[in-house]
């Protein structure tokens, strides 16, 4: 089987200004990524691929490791973690966070949640949205975000998926520059630059397209969705260094957050593969444009590997 491996923020969080975001702490990830090379062959895009398509047979189970957002720290600490290791990781970015410098609004309501009062901080910004979170699909709600309480699940939820994208960005950009930092500046110190991702490309890690807005494709209209995705496609090939395979990854990355539309773009624009969030292990004969992925917090331990 083929294990994939999903990260986003990996901190040493207590010492940040942001101790409440959500994350794997550092020393946490050096000793999982230990842990998971003595148990598992670690696969490259490559071996990964090939095995997916019949084309490769491993002594033992694979595990692929992914990294969502491009944050800064994918540079800093954890490519020299797994270069020093010989790991080849899948890092994927959001393009106009990188390229315009600005903060996506997800990670607004990250590090708003993290700054301020919950409650309080709700109450704001679903007075600015002019929503409310009382017609939450729950049940859809915790599947999408089941490390979170129900309360923050809903909350998450309305902000992703049920909001007015026009006026939730307008409000929680409003908010993040009155209570956080202006965009630009935290932009440039939240994620990586061109400059780092092509260094990160020369360590042995590979680069990947996280949409150019992250935004659920299945909400886009066609219009949009091409042009999201063909700058996405373009500002990787323009600013990076050339690779054999693409990948992608899909915002939110449950089933119902990319179509058939999506999938045909994505396959038209040139992409290997695209990585999900629906949990579980991959077999061969997997759709390579639905690859299952697994929370850092759920790895795969020994047992699953025997």
């Amino acid at each position: 089987m083929l294990h994939v491996v999903m990260y986003h923020y990996v901190r040493d969080l207590p010492r940040t200004r942001f101790p409440k975001i959500k994350g794997m702490l550092l020393d946490d990830f050096r000793t999982q990524v230990r842990e998971l090379a003595s148990q598992f062959e670690m696969a490259t895009l490559e071996s990964a691929l090939a095995y997916l398509e019949g084309r490769y047979s491993p002594g033992r189970d694979l595990c692929l490791l992914t990294f969502d957002d491009g944050t800064a720290e994918h540079y800093r600490e954890v490519t020299p973690i797994l270069a020093a290791a010989g790991i080849e990781g899948q890092f994927f970015l959001i393009t106009e966070c990188v390229d315009e410098h600005k903060v996506a609004p997800v990670h607004m309501n990250h590090f708003l949640m993290a700054a301020l009062d919950f409650s309080e901080y709700r109450r704001e910004l679903t007075g600015r949205m002019g929503v409310t979170d009382e017609t939450v699909d729950m049940a859809a709600a915790r599947r999408t975000y089941g490390w979170d309480t129900p309360e923050v699940a809903r909350f998450k939820y309305l902000f992703n998926f049920v909001a007015d994208p026009a006026r939730r960005d307008a409000a929680v950009a409003g908010l993040f520059e009155e209570k956080i930092a202006p965009q630009a500046e935290f932009s440039r110190e939240l994620y990586v630059s061109w400059e780092d991702a092509r260094a990160m490309q020369s360590a042995g890690q590979v680069i990947g397209g996280h949409t150019h807005r992250h935004r659920p494709l299945a909400a886009l209209g066609a219009e949009e969705l091409k042009f999201d995705l063909e700058c996405c496609r373009r500002l990787l090939v323009e600013h990076l260094r050339p690779q054999p395979l693409w990948p992608f990854c899909y915002p939110y990355g449950k089933r119902a957050s990319f179509s058939d539309a999506a999938v045909a773009e994505l396959k038209r624009l040139g992409f290997a593969c695209s990585f999900s969030t629906e949990p579980g292990a991959n077999r061969p004969g997997a759709d390579l444009f639905a690859i299952r992925r697994v929370d850092c917090k759920d790895a795969p331990r020994a047992a699953a590997a025997a």
